[in-house]
């Protein structure tokens, strides 16, 4: 099997969209951006989502080797919590990341239970789970001041993996840097 040296980009698609950005077993750049105002229509913000892939990633002196994506969740999926305006954006975004990237780099995506599997263990609710995930990260380093960062970086971090598995074993709990030294009382 041949080694992944290039790049990674991350996107956790939403109303305000993380992203992380890096090669596998370096530290990701990250940050979060909201395409248009609260009340703008989709069609504006798939504009506002276009340029900014056309201006940060289409021209940037490095194209993304590979972006992964997590998968729109469907309101059924989501106990009813998401209105079909929402529904409709996230998959409209999803859909013109995919004719985007399509000849430029590979395309994958990967749903959130999987990656919060991966990355902290388990796959809890989002109101649980979103805050461990920041606490990880920032326990891994990634100073990430929003969910939408963190959940960004989480979705890096299971990307990689899958891309070198060396890693994955290098972020497992059990390789975390300790807290402050440790004694043993006998």
């Amino acid at each position: 099997m041949r080694t992944f040296t290039g790049t990674v980009l991350a996107l956790d698609l939403a109303t305000t969209t993380g992203w992380a950005f890096g090669a596998p077993g370096h530290l990701p750049e990250f940050g979060h951006l909201r395409f248009t105002k609260k009340g703008s229509s989709r069609a504006e913000t798939y504009r506002a989502f276009r340029n900014w892939l056309d201006i940060t990633w289409g021209k940037r002196g490095e194209m993304p080797d590979l972006i992964v994506y997590e998968s729109p969740a469907l309101s059924m999926h989501m106990g009813g919590k998401t209105n079909i305006d929402t529904t409709r954006l996230l998959m409209g975004l999803a859909e013109h990341l995919e004719e985007w990237a399509h000849g430029r780099c590979d395309l994958r995506e990967a749903t959130a239970s999987q990656v919060r599997c991966h990355f902290i263990g388990q796959n809890l609710r989002a109101s649980i789970a979103k805050p461990m995930v920041l606490e990880r990260c920032q326990a891994m380093g990634w100073m990430c001041g929003t969910t939408d960062e963190s959940d960004a970086c989480a979705l890096w971090d299971y990307q990689c993996c899958w891309l070198d598995p060396q890693i994955a074993a290098r972020s497992t709990p059990l390789f975390y840097p300790k807290r402050g030294p440790t004694t043993f009382e006998g």
